[in-house]
């Protein structure tokens, strides 16, 4: 049995998790579900996680949910592998953008998918609430493409959980702004993640097709 086992719907945030554990090699199962229809939630995702949202990984310590806290855990399980040392001078930025991605980017993504949480009932305010959304995320596009110059990665030359996480919404059409041109260091920073083989293997398993022209 596998130290680690991952709660997961395709095409979701899981797949940040999901690319680390295949980036670092380590065996794992994974629990395939609809996270939308919660008729179909195994018996204990709820009491593992009470947000009824993926990814929930299984670990030897116990569960653990949120994409960011998975991946740094299992980052320190796997000799600190994607994420630099606690003394080391790329520390503080390496932190900054994981929570800035988490609290900051993720949060007007998830507007783009669940507008209706809302306004459950007033479907002009879910379109003025997209819209508005997909303005500020075009403005974090551009901090991020800032932050990528001259790149390749987040972290200069070292590639990073900081990057796995970017990537795995960044895919996404729904909130990439219309003219990716404008963002070429972000555009030069996937281009390289798509090339890596752990990337092209969960982009596979997630059956992605879209992912815009860049």
């Amino acid at each position: 049995m596998a130290d680690y086992h991952l709660y997961m719907h395709r095409n979701s945030y899981a797949m940040s998790t999901h690319l680390l554990l295949e980036e670092l090699g380590i065996d794992y199962d994974v629990t395939w579900f609809n996270v939308h229809r919660p008729e179909e939630f195994p018996d204990d995702f709820l009491q593992l996680n009470p947000n009824a949202r993926v990814p929930l990984l299984i670990t030897p310590d116990g569960p653990i949910y949120e994409s960011a806290a998975t991946m740094m855990y299992l980052s320190e399980q796997h000799a600190g592998q994607f994420m630099p040392v606690a003394r080391d001078s790329k520390r503080g930025q390496f932190l900054q953008w994981m929570f800035y991605l988490m609290s900051t980017f993720q949060p007007e993504v998830l507007i783009q998918f669940n507008a209706e949480r809302y306004f459950p009932e007033e479907s002009s305010m879910q379109q003025a609430l997209k819209t508005a959304s997909l303005r500020e995320l075009e403005t974090l596009w551009h901090i991020i493409d800032d932050a990528l110059k001259p790149g390749p990665w987040f972290l200069g030359e070292n590639y990073s959980l900081c990057d796995m996480l970017f990537l795995m919404q960044a895919i996404w059409v729904e909130n990439q702004p219309v003219e990716l041109a404008q963002f070429p260091h972000a555009v030069n920073m996937m281009r390289g993640a798509f090339k890596r083989p752990a990337v092209e293997r969960v982009i596979a398993t997630h059956r992605i097709e879209a992912l815009s022209n860049i």
